[in-house]
């Protein structure tokens, strides 16, 4: 039994510290995931910020549909959030904008803790609804 144990941990640590990415590589994961998804809003730009305010942010800017934008935003919080949890160094807030390109809309900017949406978009500990009422604010 105690053998099996640390061959476990010997083939477990290395995995768990090879699953990390680096910083230089999340703007190209995040273009990876809504290239995959074509139907789904178009990539403008995916970068890591210090924000003094929220910490570590990665920043999301999308052209969404006017007719789907919600669902545009949602998607691009479920990428951040995927992308998050993978990040050699942690990321504490997804902050995503979202411009449809119509006369008279205006771009939408949201913000979320990237722990509660890990939660709810990657782990699914807990349901759509009580993420986007109770971690989601709008700018």
């Amino acid at each position: 039994m105690n053998t099996c144990l640390r061959l476990f941990v010997l083939v477990l640590i290395p995995v768990l510290t090879l699953a990390k990415i680096p910083d230089a590589q999340i703007s190209g994961l995040v273009d990876k995931y809504f290239h995959m998804n074509h139907s789904d809003p178009s990539l403008v730009s995916a970068e890591i910020t210090n924000d003094f305010i929220h910490g570590r942010t990665l920043v999301i800017r999308i052209i969404g549909n006017r007719n789907s934008k919600q669902k545009d935003l949602a998607f691009a919080f479920a990428v951040g959030a995927a992308v998050a949890n993978l990040a050699a160094t942690p990321i504490e807030m997804l902050w995503v904008e979202v411009d449809v390109r119509f006369k008279g809309l205006e771009t939408a900017i949201a913000i979320a803790p990237v722990a509660c949406s890990v939660d709810a978009m990657v782990l699914g500990e807990s349901d759509f609804d009580t993420w986007w009422k109770d971690c989601l604010e709008f700018l």
